[in-house]
């Protein structure tokens, strides 16, 4: 029986699904910090409740992200493996 080449991309998938998530929430705080510097007379409410809501949206965002990147390494896996013909 041969075994899955699916379990050893799993952890990869998410370190690199994580990254993107990690890269994601550091420009909302970069753009939070920027706004928030450039005029901090008034509230910025309405920021602080977009930025939340796309971090929400985003958590939905990232098994299918993880999901893609695995299928792409396996793809890879399988290619890479594959041996070359001559024509």
């Amino acid at each position: 029986m041969r075994r899955s080449t699916a379990q050893p991309f799993a952890s990869r998938s998410w370190a690199i699904t994580l990254l993107i998530g990690l890269a994601f929430v550091g420009l909302e705080y970069g753009l939070r910090c920027k706004v928030q510097t450039a005029d901090a007379r008034q509230a910025h409410s309405w920021l602080d409740l977009t930025l939340f809501l796309c971090a929400y949206l985003f958590m939905f965002c990232l098994k299918p992200i993880q999901r893609a990147v695995q299928r792409k390494l396996c793809q890879r896996a399988l290619h890479a493996s594959r041996p070359k013909t001559a024509r």
